[in-house]
């Protein structure tokens, strides 16, 4: 139709595309006393903050060999189009941000979650994601997923915080080796984790009743050779 009347609106991402969700639609948001503020994300400035407060942890730096031009305008291309992007920001200045996409139909992929380190606290990242937790239950997605170093206590202590189970590792060329988390949005998918995965242990075996004169020689044994 020549108007343009009945055409689909283009995608403006990833999540647009799957779920029609717009992560940015009821922002900016204050989201602490202090004026922390929840904003869209500007991606110039989101390289910059990376660059500044977390400089070794890219791509770039930990990869075997340089990223090919094209795949690098690619990358450009995915990171500042298809993913969600989002940051706080006190006083005009950014303090911590949010990169994310679908991995799947039912399922929202957390690429960077980071705050610089003198604004972290547990308030301030429960507030932030309620920003994206809330929108994503909205639309039926059943899990968050996230992947972080190993190595990295406050992020495995962040996600504790809020809820995330430890569902998988991996290693990676790029990034070396990662712990997968997973936060599940659903109830009864989190039950059937739980009970299947991170339930109490299975029952031990019940030891076989040891003949009294076999007890005896296993003790002399056990005196002669020590």
């Amino acid at each position: 139709e020549q108007s343009g009347t009945f055409r689909s609106p283009a995608a403006r991402t990833l999540s647009d595309a799957f779920w029609r969700l717009d992560l940015t639609r009821d922002l900016p948001r204050t989201i602490t006393k202090d004026g922390v503020e929840v904003m869209p994300g500007d991606f110039d400035r989101i390289r910059g903050f990376l660059a500044r407060e977390f400089p070794t942890l890219t791509e770039e730096g930990l990869a075997a060999a340089p990223l090919d031009p094209q795949l690098a305008h690619t990358k450009r291309w995915y990171l500042g189009h298809a993913c969600d992007l989002l940051e706080l920001r006190k006083n005009d200045e950014t303090i911590g941000v949010m990169i994310g996409a679908p991995d799947d139909w039912s399922t929202y992929y957390l690429r960077v979650y980071a705050v610089a380190a003198q604004h972290q606290r547990p308030i301030l990242s429960r507030r932030f994601a309620e920003c994206v937790v809330g929108p994503l239950v909205a639309c039926g997605v059943q899990r968050i997923v996230t992947d972080t170093s190993p190595t990295n206590a406050s992020a495995a202590l962040r996600l504790s915080e809020m809820r995330f189970h430890v569902t998988g590792q991996q290693l990676s060329e790029r990034y070396g080796p990662l712990v997968r988390y997973t936060k599940f949005l659903d109830a009864a998918a989190e039950s059937a984790f739980v009970s299947r995965y991170a339930g109490s242990a299975p029952p031990r075996a019940k030891k076989t009743k040891t003949h009294k004169g076999a007890a005896i020689m296993k003790k002399r044994f056990a005196l002669a050779t020590s």
